[in-house]
């Protein structure tokens, strides 16, 4: 096969491109891997726009390299582009921009040890990525394209119906900056949802007490509904009498406590250890 041209910068020309190429090397897209490769270039814009050029970064499901090219020429560095499917990542490494290195890899096996990390997320692993972004504390910042209901998820207030432990965990983390909204025309094959950006910027480590929030999330949200004081006094066995700085009114239920109440809760339960 000749040698592939970069990808253009031009939205019916990029989708010419990526179907041409993934008909002749005789590529059908697949729905387990949740491949929707990007055709449009706002996305590969607004990905530049947010990177940090002075770092290294790691890209999850580089994919055909349409991403991880434009990046790879902005940041020149040692930058790992993880795509489990050998096939696409072939194509890939054919195309980025020396240093970096394309691993045929499933990333979640891998320790990232960048602070910087990008990805056009596979929509079947998102909840993966976040939970190790979050204990990862190498990751200082990362820039990521989910479904739009994830995004809002992550980001809800206490008390909606979104809100749960994955939006405690990474606000208690995390900074989040809510991106642009990209409708599914802006990837091929198009998914049946419109995605989004987010920007999350490390505000905290993950450390013990962040284990102990996890499993106190655990066990309160699933009974989220329930009133919070009798969850926690059941199931956790606390006498918040005890503990003076955690305020929860009588009929606040678990999915309203907001994750300050909840680190504080933490910090009473380590004293009644």
């Amino acid at each position: 096969m000749p040698r592939i041209k970069p990808p253009p910068l031009r939205r019916k020309s990029l989708m010419v491109w990526t179907k041409s190429l993934l008909r002749e090397i005789g590529i059908r897209p697949r729905r387990k891997y949740s491949q929707n490769f990007i055709v449009d270039p706002t996305v590969i814009r607004d990905f530049i726009a947010r990177l940090q050029l002075d770092k290294p970064f790691i890209e999850i499901g580089c994919g055909l390299g349409t991403l991880s090219y434009y990046l790879s020429l902005s940041v020149k560095k040692n930058n790992l582009l993880f795509e489990i499917d050998g096939r696409l990542a072939s194509i890939a490494a054919e195309i980025v921009v020396p240093p970096s290195m394309v691993i045929v890899s499933d990333a979640l096996e891998h320790e990232w040890i960048y602070e910087q990390v990008v990805s056009n997320a596979p929509y079947h692993i998102t909840s993966d990525i976040l939970v190790k972004l979050s204990r990862t504390n190498n990751v200082k910042r990362a820039i990521l394209v989910l479904q739009e209901d994830v995004v809002n998820r992550i980001t809800a207030d206490p008390g909606t119906p979104t809100y749960g432990r994955l939006t405690v965990l990474i606000k208690t983390l995390f900074k989040t900056s809510k991106g642009p909204v990209y409708p599914p025309s802006s990837f091929y094959p198009s998914p049946e949802v419109s995605s989004q950006m987010i920007v999350l910027e490390r505000i905290r480590k993950y450390d013990k007490d962040m284990e102990m929030l996890e499993e106190i999330t655990r066990i309160l949200f699933s009974k989220r509904r329930k009133k919070a004081m009798k969850v926690i006094s059941r199931d956790l066995g606390v006498n918040l009498d005890g503990c003076r700085d955690v305020s929860i009114a009588p009929d606040l239920r678990v999915y309203e406590l907001d994750p300050g109440v909840l680190l504080r809760l933490v910090e009473c339960l380590k004293k009644s250890d």
